[in-house]
């Protein structure tokens, strides 16, 4: 169980500077405690932005590197009235609903085509210049949805620092780890299995595709190592309590 504050955060402290995150667990309750038990364990530490589409969206928390994989579990969709813009951060999956599990996407401009469609559960605060570094990062190589997204040089992210959160360690989840760190020069088309991918027409990503077929096709259409983390404060769960 987490108990949030009134303004819970999570600051991504990227290899390219931080990311505040404020929390929206009023709009996605079961999606943030999700996001907020991985990040306290230490899950997301040392994982990559895999997928950088300029003027479209950012997508990271992959554990195999490449859009594939995600903590060995699924989540339920929280879909909700936050409308996707610049800075929104919402949960990637693949065609099926209720197939996110790790891994998210940030907006990089007005996406409204996804509201509904994806569990928003944050917002970038007072880190639109270090968005916009992320975003201007050369990519490279071609994935199955033929859109050049795979940074030529590794985007970390270092750790992620929590505040305004209390989280029972009793009752925390046991997500698969990577067997090995991503490769970012690995392509993902050689990936048959079913990822989460965030696409204009299907935003998704976990166990199979990226959640963003890519800002150029839509337009087509139309026309290192891990750092030490400050954890929040712990609450023990009472040996009586039930789950």
């Amino acid at each position: 169980m987490v108990t949030f504050s009134k303004k819970p955060t999570a600051t991504l402290k990227t290899s390219m500077g931080d990311l505040p995150l404020a929390l929206l667990p009023d709009r996605a309750p079961n999606t943030c405690e999700n996001f907020v038990k991985l990040a306290y364990q230490g899950f997301y530490d040392g994982l990559t932005f895999h997928r950088i589409l300029s003027s479209f969206m950012i997508q990271g928390g992959c554990p195999k590197g490449n859009g594939t994989g995600g903590p060995g579990y699924t989540i339920r969709p929280e879909f909700n009235d936050t409308p996707h813009v610049r800075g929104t951060v919402s949960m990637a999956r693949n065609n099926d609903p209720q197939s996110a599990g790790s891994q998210f996407f940030i907006c990089l401009a007005d996406a409204r085509y996804l509201d509904h469609k994806y569990s928003a559960f944050a917002e970038v605060g007072d880190g639109d210049e270090v968005l916009t570094k992320i975003e201007e990062v050369p990519v490279e190589v071609e994935n199955r949805f033929k859109e050049k997204s795979q940074p030529q040089f590794p985007v970390y992210i270092n750790s992620i620092i929590l505040d305004g959160v209390e989280v029972d360690e009793s009752d925390l989840p046991q997500p698969e780890q990577p067997k090995e760190a991503p490769k970012q020069n690995e392509s993902s088309e050689k990936e048959n299995e079913s990822g989460s991918e965030v696409s204009a027409e299907n935003v998704g990503a976990e166990e199979g595709e990226d959640a963003a077929e890519g800002n150029e096709a839509k337009a087509a259409k139309k026309s290192k190592k891990p750092s030490a983390r400050r954890k929040p404060s712990r609450k023990k769960k009472d040996s009586t309590q039930s789950n």
